[in-house]
């Protein structure tokens, strides 16, 4: 029985080094995976998820691929402000565009047009108050005559 037990450990490990290679060891491998993933099914880069609002998770959308309405609750009357510099070779522009009362911004946008656009740096973009966002840009090189147009998202709410 001495001399047979290395042999039936051979044997052993030969037969498991086949399998890994055939249909059915490709199977358990990839059920391996499967496991290994389902572990961290609901987490995104380490972070977790939950189906409601929580500090420090994300949030899963419903089934219309959306965020639920109460998230989206804080976020009503969307409106756009625009403004325009004039059309001239001041450097710098700078814009202040005021969202109406009781709306405060949260995001901005901004278009350089004229001269060459490439040559045109916005070097600040940022809200200035609580109901004012400010675009700033300069010439990098002189271009001659362009402008600045700013654009401004306010939305409702706190």
């Amino acid at each position: 029985m001495k001399r047979r037990l290395p042999i039936i450990l051979s044997l052993t490990a030969l037969v498991i080094a086949v399998a890994g290679i055939t249909p059915l060891g490709e199977a358990a491998r990839d059920a391996t995976q499967v496991v290994r993933f389902a572990r961290n099914a609901d987490k995104v880069d380490g972070i977790h998820a939950s189906k409601s609002p929580k500090p420090g998770r994300l949030l899963a959308l419903n089934s219309a691929r959306k965020f639920p309405a109460s998230v989206m609750s804080g976020l009503s009357g969307l409106e756009t402000v625009s403004q325009a510099s004039a059309q001239d070779s001041a450097t710098p522009k700078v814009l202040v565009l005021n969202c109406p009362a009781g709306k405060r911004p949260i995001a901005s946008a901004y278009r350089v047009t004229g001269g060459a656009p490439a040559n045109i740096a916005v070097t600040e973009s940022y809200p200035s108050s609580a109901s004012q966002w400010t675009i700033r840009a300069v010439e990098q090189n002189a271009v001659g005559s362009w402008a600045l147009t700013g654009y401004v998202f306010c939305v409702a709410g706190t």
